[in-house]
């Protein structure tokens, strides 16, 4: 009894550890599979915390503030320091046999110093610059430039994916408005399809108005189906920019609503050229250009520097006779290096690094032009969205109210079913419209946003 018993512990043990496994599986099923409700801001903070290209542009970002530093330590004296030794070969010798004189002189061997055949030594060499024609100043500004110009690219990246996360946004939100549509009225049409059989079985309609309302079924079913795809699209593409599974459920929870004090600003176009992450990068590349062409004509100029060394070593061979012991010796002085001539090379590299300055100058004279066009023709759009918007809705309180004028009609039986459905394709199709214009609307505020180079404000602070 007492080995029957044990065996049976252990089973309901078992059992009681696979429904707690079970349950804490369809826990984690359920928190995977649970929906988070955003706002396009919310939408926009998620996708700029782990987008990659973000990312990659503060990483350019981080390189250049690094060049400021390699280009400021040039300012520091340059501390070098050697150890060696040398073995020299067995036939060294230091030891002069003089020929013998007439009369019986000379003929003597004479040794000037010891052959110390092993050689140790360790030397400290610092050397500070003075003056290098100005390359270390100019480069330190061309860094600083590209620093700040790589941190204007970093706006513009941020600017530019927060457009991409709204328009995904918008258009998950046009998806399921057409969704919600078109599953509405396949309830309607389902509903209407039962009347009419009603209607057939009391005599009160034919055959073929099943068949008409069967039909129409049909085509609406496949219109839900296609707008249901068109909602799993546009969702996998907005979890795609916010780093999330695809096919991971959210809810939206923001909506359309029509502003146009935005648009009312007459100091838009000045607005963009001064907050535009683009402008400003290319603005400070200019600047970085420019300093290069400065850093560039220092091969003109004399280099400067003073130096200092200290040589410890055995033998040191800068005190004579050498011995076979360490002694120290010190030397320092000035250097001045002039290189008259170096080919052309210094025409060359100035030469190379006006054009770059020129092209910069050049293209950001290209993207202030294209930048006044962008924002006027976004404000042109975001107008007309916003009229398409108020037409649509328009469109739809007349085709609701045509829908019960004409359901109102059919059931006294003054028109057919056809009549009705066509009224039912009206207000399907005026909603649909609608959903379309409000998403058109807020993606040409989005877009309005980015030729204005913002639309960053809410996002997580840099």
């Amino acid at each position: 009894m007492s080995g029957r018993s044990s065996l049976l512990r252990i089973v309901a043990l078992g059992l009681g550890i696979f429904q707690m496994t079970g349950g804490v599986l369809s826990a984690e099923a359920q928190s995977t599979n649970r929906a988070d409700t955003l706002t396009a801001d919310a939408a926009v903070r998620r996708a700029l915390t782990d987008n990659p290209r973000v990312q990659s542009a503060r990483q350019q970002r981080s390189a250049a503030a690094a060049s400021v530093r390699e280009a400021r330590s040039d300012w520091f004296p340059v501390v070098e320091g050697q150890a060696r030794f040398r073995r020299l070969s067995d036939n060294v010798d230091y030891t002069v046999d003089f020929p013998s004189l007439p009369g019986g002189g000379g003929g003597e061997s004479v040794t000037f110093a010891p052959a110390i055949l092993n050689r140790y030594a360790a030397q400290a060499r610092v050397e500070q610059p003075l003056f290098t024609g100005f390359r270390i100043p100019n480069r330190l500004n061309a860094a600083q430039a590209q620093t700040r110009a790589a941190r204007a690219e970093v706006e513009a990246t941020r600017t530019t994916v927060a457009y991409e996360t709204r328009v995904a946004y918008w258009r998950l939100y046009e998806a399921q408005a057409r969704e919600r549509a078109a599953t509405d009225a396949l309830r309607q049409i389902k509903r209407r399809l039962t009347d009419v059989q009603n209607r057939q079985a009391e005599g009160m309609a034919t055959e073929t108005d099943v068949l008409r309302v069967r039909a129409r079924r049909d085509q609406v079913r496949v219109e839900q189906i296609q707008a249901a795809n068109e909602v799993q699209t546009a969702r996998r593409r907005l979890n795609d920019k916010l780093s999330r599974p695809l096919d991971a459920p959210v809810v939206l929870a923001d909506t359309v609503t029509l502003d146009d004090s935005a648009v009312r600003d007459s100091n838009l176009v000045a607005q963009a050229r001064t907050q535009r992450g683009d402008l400003e990068a290319l603005r400070q590349t200019i600047q970085a250009r420019s300093a290069e062409v400065d850093g560039a004509q220092s091969g003109w100029y004399p280099q400067v520097s003073l130096f200092g060394s200290y040589l410890y070593a055995r033998p040191n061979e800068q005190l004579f006779p050498p011995e076979d012991q360490f002694e120290g010796s010190w030397e320092a002085g000035v250097t001045l290096s002039w290189r008259l001539s170096m080919g052309g090379r210094t025409d060359a590299a100035a030469d190379r690094a006006r054009a770059r300055r020129l092209a910069a100058e050049y293209e950001l004279q290209d993207r202030r032009e294209a930048v006044t066009v962008e924002v006027r023709t976004q404000v042109q759009n975001v107008r007309q969205a916003r009229e398409a918007v108020i037409a649509a809705e328009t469109s739809v309180q007349s085709a609701q109210e045509a829908y019960r004028s004409t359901q109102s009609r059919y059931e006294e039986g003054m028109v057919v079913v056809s009549d009705l459905l066509d009224a039912e394709q009206a207000l399907r199709q005026s909603r649909a419209r609608l959903a379309t214009a409000q998403a058109e609307y807020a993606r040409a505020q989005a877009a309005l946003d980015r030729a204005l180079g913002r639309g960053t404000e809410a996002a997580l602070p840099e």
